[in-house]
């Protein structure tokens, strides 16, 4: 989806550079004085100067939310590792909860949790995940040490809710503000069609202007892959998870 939405950018943009070289044909005498000239370039560099701007804001922002996603992965592998050496300090009786949290996260890896149109459910079905924290408050500490280790685990099987939760509702707050691309993709036409205006067409001209389509469509499309975390080709790894798997079980170094 990326992919052609960046395409289509390069589209419009190229096509509006061309459209700008043809309408210099047509253009009066009169419409190629300098004072014309002047007054269109001072509204492209006007516009030029908002495109940038808003393009680099948005890069910014997405390269942020990109890093939030990936650290928020990695943040949930680390819960569930500390969940299974809390729950291993707990004693004998809450091997069957390790089991089940092994199980749990074996699924959400098949289920490709991560990424985008996944199957939430199986991260950690709803009822799977009660009636593991019921397993991990029903135990019963025999000193002070277990009994701080079953709320150490508590206290992330709750994170764990709020983390699928999350995965819940990642693709409402991930939706692409369509009006907003449609106005920033109609600044970048109109100076590409600023560009053409004056200049007559030669091939130096029409390589120059889709270097330049093809420089702002791919930082659209960098924005959208960065902003999509969960799908498209810089989806964030599951690498973070399938560690984890290999880990339980283990004690922590």
């Amino acid at each position: 989806m990326t992919l052609l939405i960046g395409a289509g950018v390069f589209v419009v943009t190229f096509a509006f550079g061309l459209v700008g070289l043809l309408l210099h044909r047509a253009l009066l005498e009169d419409h190629r004085s300098g004072e014309s000239k002047d007054v269109v370039r001072l509204v492209q560099a006007f516009i030029a100067s908002i495109a940038t701007l808003v393009l680099g804001l948005l890069i910014a922002s997405a390269n942020t939310h990109y890093r939030e996603q990936a650290d928020g992965a990695s943040a949930l592998a680390a819960d569930i590792m500390v969940l299974d050496g809390a729950l291993a300090h707990t004693g004998p009786a809450a091997a069957s909860a390790r089991a089940a949290l092994r199980r749990m996260l074996h699924a959400a890896i098949d289920a490709h949790v991560l990424e985008a149109r996944s199957d939430e459910t199986a991260m950690i079905d709803p009822q799977h995940l009660d009636a593991f924290y019921d397993a991990v408050a029903g135990l019963q500490p025999a000193n002070a040490a277990e009994h701080a280790a079953q709320q150490q685990a508590l206290a992330i099987a709750s994170r764990l809710v709020q983390a699928r939760t999350t995965l819940l509702v990642r693709d409402v707050t991930d939706d692409l503000q369509w009006p907003f691309l449609a106005v920033l993709v109609s600044w970048l036409s109109l100076m590409f069609l600023a560009m053409g205006l004056f200049v007559r067409a030669n091939t130096i001209i029409v390589l120059a202007i889709g270097a330049g389509a093809l420089a702002v469509s791919g930082a659209i499309f960098m924005i959208l892959e960065l902003q999509n975390a969960h799908a498209g080709l810089l989806r964030i790894s599951d690498a973070p998870l399938r560690f984890a798997l290999e880990q339980l079980g283990h004690p922590i170094h």
